[in-house]
């Protein structure tokens, strides 16, 4: 009983060696989309370390500038009893300013009437 090579078993061989080899293949890329997923990730980790390193610089910077306002608004706060006039006193104030006038216009008056009749 000789054993006979037919054209099945050639095509059943090249159709496992071809199987191998694609699978050889698959195995190699899914291994190098593992390598290069590492890697991105990796990456994303770095970006993210920086980002947050950066947001924490920024809110830093902006608290101290929020605090520098709030100190110049307490420094304004406490000169604006003594600095800013409110109207009401300044309407007070005024008014006494036109009546001391007023004072002196009719002391100007008098004197004024003193001379005129000393002249005449």
């Amino acid at each position: 009983m000789d054993y006979v090579v037919t054209f099945s078993d050639v095509m059943a061989w090249v159709v496992a060696c071809a199987i191998g080899v694609l699978g050889f293949f698959i195995k190699s890329w899914f291994n190098g989309l593992k390598k290069d997923m590492d890697s991105i990730r990796g990456q994303i980790a770095e970006n993210d370390r920086k980002v947050n390193l950066r947001v924490e610089k920024l809110e830093d910077r902006t608290n101290a500038e929020i605090e520098n306002i709030k100190n110049n608004l307490g420094e304004i706060r406490g000169e604006f009893a003594t600095v800013f006039v409110q109207r009401e006193d300044f309407f007070r104030s005024m008014n006494g300013v036109e009546d001391a006038i007023r004072v002196m216009d009719g002391k100007v008056d008098r004197i004024l009437m003193n001379s005129s009749e000393r002249k005449g």
